[in-house]
């Protein structure tokens, strides 16, 4: 934990050397102090917001996501394991026990937000109580419980404030820059100015750095508190989607049908899932869900983008702590996973960068068309770019969403995919149940939770109306879903976590459809009949 601490001091006095280095550079560039109180505004706007936040998201979550506060006492009488833990850490570390609250719905989320120690909520959902164990539990309210000691909310607002500030900087120096008529003086200013966006840039990626490493303290401070093992598990559960379901005949005929993928030998088993105590059961089954954050090179691109670490590395990382306590864990052998699986290394970095140049493709067309029409003085060559680099991303739609018959599979052998992609889909279909949705209670949202008998996979559903087709589908459409029994076709993903962009929902509620590559194909005829237009009154006006 030394060493984690050490990383965010390290992060924090680097953000702010960033930002005083920039500022000094702004400063002698620009003759006086006008960046300064740019920076001044930024400071107080977001010291208001930080201070009003917690309010607003306690408005939004109870109008979205229908979240209720529990009283003391009916927390005790409820979850009397999360009420002992809550107060035992309050009061070891001398502040007010945090509000708990719950949003309805299966789908197993936590999370903690406020201002300080003494006024921080933690909120969890039905679906905690219901896939994880009480120690489980315990150990993911031990890990928001280290948020809130760690003092996370203010750690990073100031960090998020630092970087902030360098595009303020470059913000004023482009705008004093273009309006300078000293030919010196623009130039510092434009020096300056990149250099602070550059810094801006960096920036980002530090603070997702910094996030990353604060979720790591919090798990550390968790595995203090309760075994290590537990909030691995609870992580299997909840980060990987597999999860146990309740034993029945349906579940013992499609889980018969998958036996023979030699997953988990489900026989004798008193309940039905992938990792229901994976320590006690079968390990090998979580090292099956790691290989893709430990061997695909997608795996390590996803991470930089992302708050959290990759879910491989944190179990990683707990097993290292219960070894150092002695504890019990699961013996996760990837080496052995690997070999089971047959992970090719060199064909994963070999199919990363074919994908990687596929998506670049559409970006340098438009860059290197733009940088030739501007540079030879033919602005119809950067014109053209448009078009083609269109049409590129058109022509990607038979790889990014193949048309292939979906393979019936489920989250057991999805999430043990190590090849699996971020851009190339999968065609699959699932069976089970929409358990919820994706934002945990909301009214709106449109992406849902589908369980199978192994696990949980997030359904995506993309309208071609964009957020407005979006917001309507998850309003009006999603809700008789909920709770309805069904199938799932659509294209298996792996970002962060496992998804199935959504081709097709059949339930015993109806039939919900989405086209997610349409968008590829409408959006390119839409440029060309812009363009078409543009050339025609072009035409025209030479004409006259």
């Amino acid at each position: 934990m030394t060493k984690l601490f050490f990383a965010s001091l390290v992060t924090l006095s680097l953000l702010t050397a960033m930002v005083t280095g920039v500022v000094i550079a702004a400063l002698v560039a620009a003759g006086s102090l006008e960046v300064g109180p740019a920076m001044v505004m930024v400071l107080i706007i977001n010291t208001v917001i930080f201070f009003i936040s917690p309010w607003l998201t306690d408005l939004m979550l109870r109008w979205v996501n229908k979240l209720v506060y529990l009283d003391d006492d009916d927390l005790k009488a409820r979850h009397p394991h999360v009420h002992a833990i809550v107060h035992d850490v309050a009061r070891e570390y001398g502040f007010t026990a945090p509000s708990v609250g719950i949003i309805p719905d299966r789908n197993p989320t936590a999370f903690t937000y406020g201002l300080f120690r003494s006024n921080a909520r933690i909120v969890l959902t039905d679906g905690i109580f219901e896939f994880l164990n009480e120690d489980e539990t315990r150990a993911v309210v031990a890990h928001e419980l280290g948020h809130i000691v760690h003092r996370d909310f203010l750690v990073m607002t100031v960090a998020g404030t630092l970087v902030q500030m360098l595009y303020v900087i470059y913000s004023s120096l482009t705008r004093r820059s273009s309006g300078s008529s000293n030919s010196k003086g623009k130039g510092n200013l434009a020096i300056v100015g990149f250099a602070a966006y550059a810094m801006y840039l960096l920036g980002t990626y530090i603070l997702l750095y910094l996030s990353r490493t604060r979720e790591y303290l919090a798990d550390a401070f968790a595995a203090e508190r309760v075994e290590a093992r537990h909030l691995s598990n609870a992580l299997v559960k909840i980060a990987y989607g597999i999860a146990e379901t309740a034993d029945t005949d349906e579940t013992r005929e499609l889980l018969a049908s998958t036996r023979h993928m030699g997953v988990v030998d489900f026989k004798g088993a008193s309940h039905l899932g992938l990792v229901v105590e994976a320590a006690k059961i079968n390990p090998d089954a979580t090292a099956n869900a790691m290989l893709f954050d430990i061997y695909n090179p997608w795996a390590k691109l996803v991470e930089l983008n992302s708050t959290h670490p990759l879910t491989g590395k944190r179990i990683h990382a707990l097993a290292a702590i219960a070894g150092e306590k002695r504890q019990s864990f699961a013996d996760i052998d990837i080496e052995k996973a690997a070999t089971r699986a047959k992970v090719d290394p060199a064909a994963l970095w070999s199919k990363f960068v074919r994908e990687l140049t596929l998506i670049a493709i559409p970006t340098l067309i438009l860059i290197v068309g733009g940088w030739l029409g501007a540079t030879s003085n033919l602005p119809a060559l950067a014109l053209l770019a448009i078009p083609a680099s269109v049409l590129a991303w058109a022509a990607l739609i038979p790889i990014t969403y193949p048309i292939s018959q979906p393979v019936d599979t489920d989250v057991v052998a999805l999430m043990g995919d190590v090849a699996a992609s971020p851009i190339v889909g999968r065609p699959v279909r699932l069976k089970g149940e929409v358990i919820g949705r994706v934002d945990a209670g909301s009214i709106v949202g449109e992406d849902t939770m589908f369980a199978d008998p192994t696990g949980r996979m997030a359904v995506d559903f993309r309208s071609l109306l964009g957020p407005i087709g979006d917001l309507w589908t998850g309003w009006r459409r999603v809700k008789p879903h909920i709770g309805a029994k069904g199938e799932v076709t659509g294209w298996f993903r792996r970002s962060m976590g496992g998804y199935v962009i959504l081709s097709e929902l059949k339930s015993s509620a109806g039939t919900l459809k989405a086209y997610p590559y349409l968008a590829g194909v409408l959006f390119p005829l839409l440029v060309f009949a812009v363009l078409a237009l543009i050339g025609i009154a072009t035409f025209e006006g030479s004409t006259l």
